[in-house]
């Protein structure tokens, strides 16, 4: 089964039911995942499994849609579901540079970023979203007291106080 490299795009968050029902000898592909109408699939070629024989596949899917990497740990085995890890790294790369421009009495600087995704958001949408997530981040440096910041002999080494990003 090749369910992790599913790319959807959805707009809700949470957890969302979804099936894959085949029946064999059939090349199973993302295609054939029912969705709900709020999600859609980036790669519909993209391959799931192959059926040789002449048998009915039907699988339950919990789809969910949150960031980072999440690693699903069996609660059992007895309800007969199996967990799969999960990548939600929407971002695969980024470059920045930063070119000069304009004459000796003025100069300006202009900032390219080249961005990359998985497809289920454009580089136009991440911008805004990682930006989001740097301010977020950020915050606790900002909340910092001032007297806690231990300056070194060095003065251009600081020493933060442990902050906690749960």
């Amino acid at each position: 089964m090749n369910l992790k490299e599913i790319v959807l795009r959805i707009n809700l968050y949470g957890t969302r039911n979804a099936f894959i029902c085949a029946k064999g000898p059939k090349y199973v592909t993302a295609q054939d995942i029912i969705l709900p109408p709020f999600m859609e699939i980036v790669d519909n070629t993209q391959h799931i499994a192959s059926l040789t024989e002449p048998i009915d596949l039907c699988i339950g899917l919990q789809i969910e849609r949150n960031r980072g990497y999440g690693i699903k740990m069996p609660k059992n085995f007895h309800d007969k579901s199996y967990p799969i890890d999960v990548v939600f790294m929407l971002v695969r790369n980024a470059n920045h540079s930063i070119h000069c421009y304009g004459n000796d009495n003025e100069k300006h600087e202009i900032l390219f970023l080249e961005i990359w995704t998985n497809g289920s958001l454009t580089p136009k949408e991440a911008l805004p979203k990682a930006f989001w997530n740097l301010i977020d981040l950020s915050v606790p440096f900002l909340h910092a007291k001032e007297e806690n910041l231990h300056l070194e002999n060095n003065q251009n080494n600081v020493t933060l106080p442990f902050f906690s990003f749960s």
